[in-house]
């Protein structure tokens, strides 16, 4: 037994100055480009093909091993080629130097008129001081050994076209790119409304009074022209006036701009009252802005207009002003326009023969019941200028009273007033005249005795 636990504490010691012998190692990885020695960083570790994780922002990774056995490292990246080699067990620091892929770049260059490839282009790729030069194929083609992860300069020229330049980025796999070659004889006329800067479609470009075609909804015309001759252009299009030129086409102009001027159509607008009688000296505006005013026949004249679109309003104190949309053409320039009679707050007061103020009496007007008068006898009711109206006021105890009433254009303040008369109190009347009859008869009793009286009187004395 005792043996065996001495055998047991020297296996221990074995283990444990073998664990002292062994130390933990770390390996520096640092991985960059191998042509611009930049970081490389998000590439791909594996040890032994297990993926142990990616490269930070400045392009380092560390392994921390045994240090008992060399390293089997393989390091990946999109567009460069794998990296693979066995590190020493003792390396404490490792770069890596991952090369850029060797990638294909394909060129089309194509007539951007016909679409038909350009045969013969020369094509310049230039990238870290480095140009390849060379020509399209029967077929506009031409291909390029490239690198990834690159920036190209491009610079294309062939015979009777525009030279072309710019920049190709080069990504991680082989890339194909097309190329669109202007004619050297393509010449662009660009045609614009001078006061909108839109563009005008279906204007008329002829050189040297040989029409050559119209321009399109941009307002463009594309043609060939010959260049370093003198050419006489002219543009037309209906509703405006026609411009003509003189000039060179040079070598390297490219586009013409001109601005057409519209011709003046004029319109005439004519403004009438709700019972078509003409409304003279009413103003006509445009955008807010007064261009015309009739005249006694109620006519207007409009004479720069150009043919368009527009908003006109018409007004005039006295009638509501009225907006109408017209279509200026040289076809159409009559335009009538209605003015409706404005509306205005008529004060109504109602009063006795006293001229004292009659709250509580019913208004009226044109036989519809609008209200009553209020504490003061006053009623107030919108109505129409140049309009006849019957109004009526009626008040138990009064006799209804009717007035016609008509507001003149321009009285802002229009007042009426409707005197009632009290009714007649036929009670009384029977009254006083059932005492004047009786005091009639009792009269008339009076005489009749009387004469009674006087006839005895007379006989008496007759008898004597």
């Amino acid at each position: 037994m005792y043996k065996r636990y001495i055998r047991f504490l020297f296996a221990l010691l074995c283990i444990a100055l073998l664990c002292s012998a062994v130390q933990a190692t770390m390996l520096q990885i640092t991985v960059v480009d191998n042509l611009d020695n930049t970081s490389v960083s998000h590439a791909t570790v594996f040890l032994d093909g297990s993926n142990l994780g990616r490269t930070t922002s400045d392009g380092q990774f560390a392994i921390i091993h045994s240090g008992l056995y060399d390293l089997n490292l393989r390091i990946t990246m999109d567009g460069y080629d794998d990296w693979a080699q066995t590190v020493n067990r003792n390396a404490t620091s490792l770069l890596v130097n991952l090369t850029r892929r060797s990638l294909v770049l394909n060129v089309n260059l194509y007539d951007s008129d016909t679409l038909q490839p350009v045969t013969g282009a020369t094509i310049d790729l230039t990238a870290d001081n480095t140009t390849q030069t060379k020509q399209s194929d029967a077929y506009g083609a031409a291909t390029f050994g490239v690198i990834s992860s690159t920036l190209y300069s491009y610079a294309i020229s062939a015979p009777n076209y525009q030279p072309r330049s710019g920049t190709v980025d080069v990504k991680f796999d082989d890339q194909n790119v097309q190329f669109w070659l202007l004619s050297g004889n393509r010449y662009s006329f660009i045609v614009k409304d001078k006061d909108t800067q839109s563009p005008v479609v279906d204007a008329q470009v002829s050189i040297d009074s040989v029409p050559v075609g119209k321009t399109d909804s941009r307002g463009i015309l594309i043609v060939p022209v010959t260049r370093g001759k003198l050419v006489t252009i002219e543009i037309q299009k209906d509703g405006y006036q026609t411009i003509s030129e003189s000039k060179t086409i040079s070598d390297t102009a490219a586009l013409d701009t001109l601005s057409l001027t519209r011709v003046p159509v004029g319109a005439f607008v004519f403004v009438s009252d709700e019972n078509n009688a003409p409304i003279g000296n009413a103003g006509v505006s445009i955008n807010g802005t007064v261009v015309a005013t009739t005249n006694q026949f109620g006519r207007a004249t409009l004479q720069s207009l150009v043919a368009g679109s527009y908003q006109i309003a018409v007004s005039k104190a006295g009638y509501t002003t009225t907006t109408r949309q017209i279509v200026v053409s040289k076809d159409t320039s009559d335009f009538s326009v209605v003015l409706p009679y404005d509306k205005v707050n008529l004060t109504i007061v109602v009063q006795d023969k006293d001229q004292k103020n009659l709250s509580n009496a019913t208004i009226l007007l044109d036989g519809a019941t609008l209200g009553v008068t209020d504490a003061q006898g006053q009623f107030i009711t919108p109505v129409k200028y140049a309009t006849s109206y019957n109004i009526s006021a009626s008040k138990d105890g009064y006799q209804p009273a009717s007035v016609a009433k008509q507001v003149s254009l321009g009285n802002t303040t229009p007042l009426v007033t409707i005197t009632l008369e009290k009714n007649i109190d036929w009670g009384l009347i029977l009254l006083i005249a059932l005492g004047a009859v009786g005091i009639l008869l009792l009269f008339v009793i009076i005489r009749i005795i009387g004469h009674q009286n006087r006839r005895r009187h007379v006989m008496k004395r007759n008898e004597i």
